[in-house]
């Protein structure tokens, strides 16, 4: 009979609108039952394999010129960092998925924290060859001298503009050159720094980035041809009275200057010349005061 549902027949389940509804939306959104599980860390597919083994919690370690260093990396942070989306093997060059061979880790770390940065920041370091961080590890031979890992570090690359790489200046530099440092922050844009301002002027934005040079190089933008125009980037108008403000000065070194160590010496011998006279004039006050009975009368 028409109208009438056959009692045989299997009966439909309906869902009720709203959750059709909440579902329908979820879709649209994107949202998906997947989603409830851990979302994987979006590296490449050549990092993939990397992690497999450099992700354990517990690799182990590697000893490299007497350094101890682990085997581990921060995914997390690697994936955030500018070279996040990059494979391994972009700097570790020669190196394939699975335990290395000898050949593969010959001067890995050269290579991977100097040498690999060359193919794609070619005009960095073509300034830096020249630098006189360069000259050093190009022309000397030297291995205390910095290479672009050591100040941009390995995994965790971060924007040289950016406020968390300002914050960390101070102490990058401060590994090799800890003096200036110390008389950098006793200066106008040290205290500035200290109190969190971003926009003052830190090591690099007055010595230089890549190209380092010598203050005695005339292309050293803190030389004598060259300093005006350093300062005038953030003080326009500046002329040779205001660049010749002395920086990362010592006022108790006379080497750094002698006229200012003498008016150091100077101010240091006022100081303790008038606070001896006026210990001297109060240790006679009370004296003559307990002479005289003056703190031992009753007064009405």
């Amino acid at each position: 009979m028409r109208g009438r549902a056959d009692a045989s027949a299997p009966r439909r389940r309906t869902r009720p609108p709203g959750l059709v509804l909440l579902l329908a939306l979820a879709l649209a959104l994107g949202v998906g039952a997947a989603t409830c599980a851990p979302v994987a860390i979006a590296l490449s597919p050549g990092a993939q394999e990397c992690a497999k083994c450099h992700n354990a919690e517990n690799p182990g370690t590697i000893s490299v010129a007497g350094e101890t260093k682990p085997l581990a990396v921060d995914l997390e942070a690697y994936e955030a960092s500018l070279h996040g989306k990059l494979d391994c093997t972009g700097c570790h060059i020669g190196f394939e998925p699975g335990p290395h061979t000898a050949k593969q880790t010959e001067g890995w770390l050269q290579t991977a924290k100097l040498e690999a940065c060359r193919n794609c920041h070619a005009d960095q370091f073509t300034m830096y060859e020249s630098s006189f961080h360069g000259t050093l590890v190009f022309d000397e031979g030297s291995t205390e001298a910095p290479v672009c890992a050591d100040c941009h570090t390995a995994h965790n690359i971060v924007a040289p503009d950016s406020p968390e790489f300002r914050r960390g200046i101070l102490d990058l530099c401060a590994r090799c050159h800890g003096g200036r440092g110390e008389t950098f922050l006793d200066s106008y844009h040290g205290k500035a720094f200290l109190l969190g301002d971003e926009e003052t002027a830190t090591c690099p934005d007055c010595h230089g980035g890549h190209e380092i040079l010598p203050e005695s190089d005339p292309a050293s933008l803190i030389s004598d041809e060259n300093r005006i125009a350093t300062c005038a980037k953030c003080h326009p108008g500046a002329n040779t009275n205001f660049a010749g403000f002395m920086v990362h000065l010592n006022p108790q070194d006379p080497r750094d200057s002698f006229t200012v160590w003498l008016f150091w010496l100077a101010y240091v011998l006022l100081i303790a010349a008038v606070f001896t006279f006026g210990g001297v004039h109060t240790a006679m006050y009370i004296y003559r005061g307990i002479k005289d009975g003056l703190y031992g009368r009753k007064h009405s």
